[in-house]
């Protein structure tokens, strides 16, 4: 059986010369898992396919020429074979408002809801955040981290669209961001929260009816942190028309709040 693998190109250091139907790629870890990991050569017989993460193309390609064992390799060239657009992201325009929590749970819940197609995500530091773990979130060289985990994932789901990854913003600034939204008229259709509230509640009828309006539609979703949210975050939220959801009858961790509310309006 032929094995298929899919790369991520970087905008910044490779070429895609669709005229001479040539991608040239420069970046070293790519390279890396080419020359030593695959050991590929211009007869190998794997697929290759590379994305650039901005558009739904999917290259199919083939090393132009063999690598020198044991040199130092600057670049590598592949030839386009074929190019098809990618069939698995989703066709509404989901953004996640994500709560600022520990890091590997952090990461954890944004790798999972990449994978289930979210297309943009921004954290958000509620009142109940902990301020520890917001110091980290912010340096650089933790969002070239996950800038790196979204890259992975789309990898590894075969998706082709690497999604966007908003600064960091406080209950203060969501704030603002939405009602900004709200006055522009560029609200998604529907605005969800999942709702420590109405955990154990058994008539759940409502958000029934209300995952079934969503189908289609462009959403804005919504989890607290740990601890959950305030009651005037709550207010907030309804003021600014978001719809609270139950995810049943248990309290859930963040990170499985996350995935558990995206599921219930997506996988049926």
């Amino acid at each position: 059986m032929v094995r298929s693998y899919r790369f991520a190109v970087s905008n910044e250091e490779d070429t895609i010369d669709l005229s001479n139907k040539i991608i040239t790629v420069r970046k070293q870890n790519l390279i890396h898992q080419f020359t030593k990991v695959l050991r590929l050569n211009h007869e190998s017989k794997e697929n290759i396919e590379l994305i650039d993460g901005q558009s739904k193309n999917i290259y199919q390609v083939k090393m132009k020429s063999d690598i020198v064992p044991d040199t130092y390799v600057k670049q590598v060239d592949f030839f386009i074979e074929d190019i098809k657009e990618s069939n698995r992201e989703l066709q509404q325009y989901i953004k996640f408002y994500i709560p600022v929590i520990k890091n590997e749970n952090f990461e954890l819940m944004l790798r999972k809801l990449c994978e289930l197609g979210v297309q943009e995500f921004t954290p958000v530091f509620f009142n109940r955040s902990q301020k520890k773990y917001l110091r980290k979130m912010k340096a650089n060289s933790y969002q070239e981290r996950l800038y790196k985990i979204l890259e992975s994932a789309i990898e590894q789901c075969e998706g082709a669209v690497f999604p966007k990854l908003n600064p960091t913003i406080d209950f203060d600034e969501f704030t603002l961001k939405i009602a900004e939204e709200k006055k522009s008229g560029s609200s998604p259709a529907f605005k969800i929260f999942a709702s420590e509230r109405l955990s154990g509640v058994d008539d759940v009828n409502y958000d029934i009816d209300c995952v079934k309006k969503t189908q289609g539609e462009n959403l804005s979703l919504l989890v607290g942190p740990e601890g959950g949210l305030t009651e005037q975050e709550v207010d907030t939220l309804k003021i600014y028309d978001f719809i609270d959801v139950s995810l049943g009858k248990r309290i859930l961790k963040a990170e499985t709040a996350a995935i558990v509310l995206f599921s219930r309006l997506f996988i049926s």
